[in-house]
């Protein structure tokens, strides 16, 4: 009992000393914030996606509570009008807020002082990580100094660092996989599966990308475990284990089924996981150079274009690597286990299938950490026990590994010299002064090493004079204020306009994407990194200027896209008015920085079809043509209208292109041997028109992973961003028709810059000029019948119509397969149309129609969790049974 209670004790002064430390150690960090005076959000990703989820998560959970309290009813609201063009909510937010633990502390923060709450949380995930780290070398029995430093290196390594605050969802792997871990060593002991089934839920729940990275990484680790306890393969006892683990591993992913299912579904959905990214045989020769550096000093610039590959570790691990190596027969298991993770590091293709098969990126790379930090763990006991060959061989290994390090190209710098003479030092004083006498003063020294470490890295990090990372955090203050009174959005709130649904668009602004979801307002823009595919096939299929799938601005300036997606207000910079389209000519108001115009001349949110048009002639058509018959008839797979016969009147006035200087051209292959040579494109315009230009299948040969084509016309200028296969971002986008906007006059001259040297080959490069004058016409027969009385509720539309003839109602949302339609009660089916659309077949007569909605899969995931849930209780039920026999 005595030997007990010194354990827990021990164990105790642990946690405690711990959390000293752990205090004393993120102060290096937290001080630049204060210093600056920086918020702890991160600038775009930051701001619009995280910040943004958290603030909306903690609004939603308080009116869900709200009308509990009040109304006495449980009403959870599925889908959300102002997201992107309608969307489901716990599918678009699941990466980031909803089933994240955490996350549910957001419904605390008054929204105008959220950040504090979101900084709070975003150090308490570091602490967790750390903390849980502590756990699963308590329950291996490490001892107190060295699992403390382990969780401190593992909760401050490069990566956290690095991630915490730009994309806090990154963390939770960190804090969920160790007790993963020891889930699964449980369940080898022949312990309860609690934990392992519980903690696997949870990990499923928050985050289904890095519940991926968990499964493969917790699949390896049970192989080496295996081995390790049971010395070698028994075929018959491996089937036997490898069933166990996936009945428990099956219940877990069960009992999160209520939001993993449908998540998981829709990802599918969307064309994230059909883009053709290359998967090169070897990395870069400079990924390599700088890899070998990152072990103490990680180039923090430019993680995207390194794979993710950010370590940044604290010298003391390299020792204890290098003392795990020079003990030659010992540690076969943490061997195993490094040198298969460092081959992982070093070949494309290990980040191409650890990152779902998607582009490459390691990051993963909290799991190496974690092992690396695991391996200071179990080789520290051993420093105070090296012989003097060991000694001078982990010396002589040190000096040479800084020496190469400080002769690689970039790693000259001063963080680099200071991590040399660190790991040096570090190398010299267990060379000279490590043994049991000692141990006492050299706790205290490396515990110094260890913060002093992750300060030099924060220095190197966040310093101005440094990197400036925290150059890139918004001033404390200033993130609600941008998703709300700063941005374009709130400029078109302030216009108090209660006429009905409208939706606004912008153009030649800095894109303020999501901050509708936070004014409740509708807009175009969108970026999340789960998207809905038909929205991206709309924007494919009419060659709009977007980078990627999951991101979007604007509809381009277009007047008949506006006209489909219920655009009542156009919003540009002031002075920058050259972008409106046609019919935004009345001048709605604005502040200081932006002007908002309105037009009359709208669709409705329900407006209705006489014709359809098969999506097989939509096929064949240019994607101006398109356009064009979005407006005269329904494209839709399955409808009895009459066919459409579609009126074309753009034109494609005869080009000549002239080169400029350090550009050569041979048919349709620019050679451009000067970062932003031009051509120059001569036309005769028409009157009236909006003008674009259209690249057919544009393909890159050169050194750069993307590159921009910059079009000037006029006073219009219009950047398009192309990634190429060998980008992490890369989606397939090669097909764009830019609009270079309306004009009366006739335009003649157009100018194309490349912005990288290369070759550039396009099928067919013109001009098309699209006259605006049917359009009023088109956009009036589609207003001749509409939805009225429209209402909006949670997940849930109602409205009426009188048709005199059969037609089909279009509403301007994006489809989902989770909207069921009830046509004067009675049960009708929707359709994906107009590409994106949602639309339902009416007969001729007086409706009341009713939209219901309800997130795809949730209620076979919920079946799945109470399943799952009740397979629990009575594994727990049968558990106990065997005890009392």
């Amino acid at each position: 009992m005595q030997k007990t209670k010194i354990r827990q004790d021990t164990r105790q002064s642990g946690y405690a000393l711990y959390t000293v430390l752990f205090f004393i150690t993120v102060s290096t960090v937290l001080i630049y914030f204060w210093k600056y005076g920086k918020s702890m959000v991160w600038d775009c990703d930051g701001v619009y996606q995280h910040f943004n989820s958290f603030v909306y998560y903690g609004k939603y959970l308080r009116g869900i509570l709200k009308n509990l309290w009040e109304n006495h009813t449980l009403s959870v609201p599925m889908w959300d009008m102002s997201i992107g063009y309608g969307a489901d909510i716990l599918t678009t937010l699941n990466y980031y807020a909803i089933g994240d633990p955490l996350a549910i502390l957001s419904v605390f923060a008054v929204p105008e002082n959220a950040e504090y709450l979101y900084a709070f949380v975003v150090v308490l995930r570091l602490y967790l990580a750390g903390f849980c780290f502590l756990l699963y070398c308590r329950y291996h029995k490490n001892e107190n100094v060295p699992s403390i430093l382990g969780a401190l290196t593992y909760c401050f390594s490069g990566f956290a660092l690095f991630a915490f605050s730009r994309h806090p969802a990154f963390i939770n792997p960190m804090v969920y996989f160790p007790l993963i871990l020891v889930g699964i060593d449980k369940i080898f002991h022949r312990e309860k599966p609690w934990l392992f089934i519980w903690m696997t839920a949870i990990s499923t729940i928050s985050n289904f990308y890095f519940f991926y990275m968990i499964c493969v990484l917790m699949f390896l680790y049970a192989v080496v475990r295996y081995v390790k306890l049971f010395g070698k393969i028994r075929f018959k006892e491996l089937l036997g284990w490898l069933l166990k683990f996936i009945g428990y591993f099956a219940v877990g992913i069960g009992i999160a089924a209520v939001t993993f299912l449908p998540s998981a579904m829709y990802v599918l959905g969307t064309g994230r996981m059909e883009a053709g990214n290359s998967v090169p045989v070897l990395y870069p020769l400079s990924y390599y150079g700088r890899l070998a550096g990152d072990f103490f000093c990680v180039d923090y610039t430019s993680p995207g274009s390194r794979y993710y590959t950010v370590l940044g570790l604290v010298p003391l691990l390299l020792v204890a690597v290098l003392v795990m190596l020079v003990k030659i027969k010992e540690y076969i298991d943490l061997k195993a286990g490094f040198f298969m993770l460092t081959l992982f590091l070093l070949f494309p293709f290990f980040g191409h299938v650890l990152n779902g098969f998607s582009y490459v990126s390691n990051r993963w790379i909290w799991g190496y950490d974690m092992l690396l930090s695991y391996i200071l763990v179990k080789v520290y006991p051993q420093i105070f026990q090296l012989g003097k060959k060991q000694k001078r061989a982990v010396l002589l290994l040190g000096i040479l590994y800084s020496a190469v390090i400080l002769l690689l190209p970039g790693h000259g710098t001063v963080h680099s010299r200071i991590a040399a003479g660190m790991l040096i030092a570090l190398c010299a004083m267990i060379a000279l002064c490590a043994s049991a006498k000692n141990k006492s003063w050299m706790t205290v020294f490396f515990y110094v090493m260890t913060i002093g470490g992750v300060g030099i890295n924060a220095w190197f990090l966040y310093s101005p004079q440094q990197t400036n990372y925290i150059g890139t955090f918004r001033a404390a203050g200033k993130p609600y204020k941008m998703l709300t009174t700063s941005s374009e959005c709130y400029s078109v709130k302030e216009l108090q306009d209660t006429s009905g649904f409208y939706r606004y668009d912008s153009y030649g602004i800095v894109a303020h994407e999501n901050t509708a979801m936070q004014n409740r307002m509708y807009g175009t823009d969108f970026y999340f990194s789960v998207s809905n595919g038909n929205v991206n096939q709309f924007f494919d299929e009419l060659g709009v200027c977007i980078r990627v799938e999951q991101m979007y601005d604007n509809l381009d300036g277009r007047t008949i896209l506006d006209r489909l997606a219920s655009v009542k207000y156009f919003v540009v910079k002031k002075g920058n008015e050259v972008f409106l389209p046609y019919s935004y000519e009345k001048k709605a108001g604005g502040n200081g920085k932006y002007v908002v115009y309105g037009s009359e001349d709208i669709l409705p949110f329900g407006y209705t079809y006489a014709y359809a048009i098969s999506t097989e002639k939509f096929a064949d058509l240019t994607p101006a043509q398109r356009q064009q018959a979005l407006l005269q008839g329904v494209v839709a797979e399955k409808s009895s209208l009459p066919e459409a016969e579609p009126v074309f009147c753009d034109q494609q006035p005869q080009i000549t292109v002239t080169a400029g200087e350090g550009v050569q051209i041979e048919e349709n292959t620019f050679t451009v041997s000067r970062k932003g040579a031009e051509i120059t494109i001569d036309f005769a315009g028409t009157e009236n028109s909006e003008t674009y230009l259209m690249i057919e299948h544009v393909v890159y040969e050169g050194s750069a992973d993307d590159f921009a084509l910059l079009i000037t016309m006029g006073g219009t200028e219009k950047k398009i961003p192309v990634y190429t296969p060998r980008h992490s971002f890369y989606s397939g986008k090669d097909d764009f028709m830019c609009n270079m906007g309306y004009s009366k006059e006739p335009q003649t001259q157009m100018t194309l810059k490349f912005s990288q040297t290369g070759t550039y080959t396009m099928d067919d490069l013109y001009v098309v000029c699209q006259p605006v004058e049917n359009i009023s016409g088109q956009t009036e027969a589609l207003r001749e019948d509409v939805l009225r009385e429209v209402s909006f509720s949670d997940n849930r539309i109602t409205g009426t119509i009188t048709l005199d003839k059969e037609k089909m109602l279009v509403l301007s949302m994006a489809y989902s397969e989770g909207w069921t339609a009830y046509v004067d009660g009675k049960e009708q089916e929707l359709q994906c149309v107009n590409m994106m659309y949602t639309g339902l077949a009416l007969e001729p007569g007086e409706h009341t129609v009713e939209l219901v909605y309800q997130t795809p899969y949730l209620r076979m995931g919920m079946l799945i969790s109470l399943f799952s849930i009740c397979v629990f209780f009575g594994l727990q039920l049968l558990d106990r049974r065997i005890k009392t026999v």
